[in-house]
């Protein structure tokens, strides 16, 4: 066996055009595909990210504006002393922030005005707006002072830049108006047309302008979301509600509480789009790859007929002349997967370094957003090994079924 991996190693080095072929073939196919898996991958991610981290919470308790308002505000205090107290005694409850959303407002500059939804965030959950969204222009840092965050649709609407006053008017929770001026602090690059007309402000000035008196949702993050069914249940259970239905968002007592699994029917949609979209895109580039490393090899073999007589007239059974070939394969197999995977691993470092890869306005529509990064794990690196080392061996092995009924002399005169 010794002798035949020294023979492999010598003949890849030697037949140098033929393994710079093979190896250009087999580093092409583990790029494309490593680079698909983590694209895929990291779309997966972003779904499920942006919407439990950024949209949903892995819980969220919603009040409703008659509980929120100021003219049931001993009752609401008492129910939110309540949710408060239920929410720290739960062990899985990692942490929890209120927000408010005020849907029915207009921001106005000069004579342009745009409809807004209001996000009020506190200050813990600020940070998060830098992190889901890429900021083009200003900061996040809105907690000392009247100033917003809007996107780069609003900013292309209004012709504001940071650092200009706009006026924002809201209809109140108990019907009546309000009207105050903020400042653009930042500016940020929507990503998906959930947040296309979103004004992301500070919880107290959100809390001031919407005049009430508890928040519109309480987001629950969740050490596990495998648990996210068992803590709803829990929390429902603690709160007083009976007879209710786990796998639908449940009304009760002026509050409704429900799971990321409740409001991701279409992140859900998205993510087996995105699945079995790529998997199919796999599919059919393993197909196209293993057809050419196949045609690669079966020319590599033809063209060494002389070298494959001469060993067998030197006593080298056909079967020990099959394995020299498929030690080569291994071997090429080996050493060009690792410089694909050197060159993926450069290109998703590039990609990240980027901030992602732009696909496009519409983009939002397909995955959620316009920005994706990869993320590669070693579960596709397992995977793509695996075809990288196999198929090339499987390409040989049918290649090498041409010798079997070729006699020494037929293979020495080719």
């Amino acid at each position: 066996m010794g002798l035949f991996i020294k023979l492999a190693i010598r003949n890849v080095s030697r037949n140098i055009k033929s393994t710079l072929l093979n190896g250009l073939g087999i580093t092409l196919s583990v790029f494309v595909l490593l680079l698909v898996l983590s694209v895929s991958q990291g779309i997966e991610s972003q779904i499920v990210s942006r919407n439990i981290k950024f949209e949903t919470g892995a819980l969220s308790i919603a009040i409703d504006k008659k509980t929120a308002s100021y003219e049931n505000e001993s009752q609401g205090n008492e129910l939110l002393v309540n949710i408060y107290t239920t929410l720290d005694n739960n062990n899985f409850i990692v942490s929890y922030f209120p927000r408010i959303y005020i849907s029915n407002s207009n921001i106005y500059f000069n004579d342009n005005s745009q409809a807004i939804q209001i996000v009020g965030m506190t200050e813990e959950e600020l940070p998060l707006i830098g992190e889901m969204l890429e900021i083009v222009e200003g900061e996040t840092d809105i907690v000392n002072s009247k100033g917003i965050i809007v996107s780069n649709a609003i900013a292309n609407t209004l012709e504001v830049k940071t650092g200009d006053f706009c006026n924002l008017m809201v209809q109140t929770i108990d019907g009546s108006i309000n009207l105050d001026e903020f400042m653009i602090k930042g500016i940020f690059h929507y990503t998906s047309q959930l947040n296309k007309f979103s004004v992301y402000a500070n919880y107290s000035d959100a809390e001031f302008l919407y005049n009430c008196n508890l928040p519109s949702k309480i987001f629950i993050n969740v050490n596990s979301l495998d648990k996210v069914k068992e803590i709803k249940v829990d929390l429902l259970n603690q709160l007083g509600c009976q007879n209710f239905e786990i796998d639908n968002e449940v009304e009760y007592n002026g509050i409704k509480i429900s799971s990321y699994l409740d409001h991701l029917g279409m992140a859900k949609a998205l993510s087996t789009f995105n699945r079995y979209g790529m998997l199919s895109i796999v599919f059919f580039l393993i197909l196209i790859s293993f057809i050419g490393i196949w045609s690669m090899q079966t020319e590599n073999i033809n063209e060494r007929y002389r070298e494959i007589g001469s060993l067998l007239s030197f006593g080298f059974k056909k079967k020990s002349v099959k394995q020299i070939f498929l030690y080569e394969s291994i071997y090429i197999s080996c050493i060009f997967f690792f410089l694909g995977l050197i060159i993926v691993l450069l290109a998703v470092f590039l990609i990240k370094l980027n901030k992602g890869i732009y696909l496009g306005e519409s983009a939002s529509f397909a995955f959620g957003s316009t920005i994706v990064n990869p993320e590669l794990t070693f579960k596709h690196i397992y995977i793509v090994f695996t075809v990288a080392v196999i198929y090339p061996l499987l390409a040989t092995i049918l290649s090498l079924l041409t010798i079997n009924k070729k006699k020494i002399i037929e293979l020495l005169n080719n």
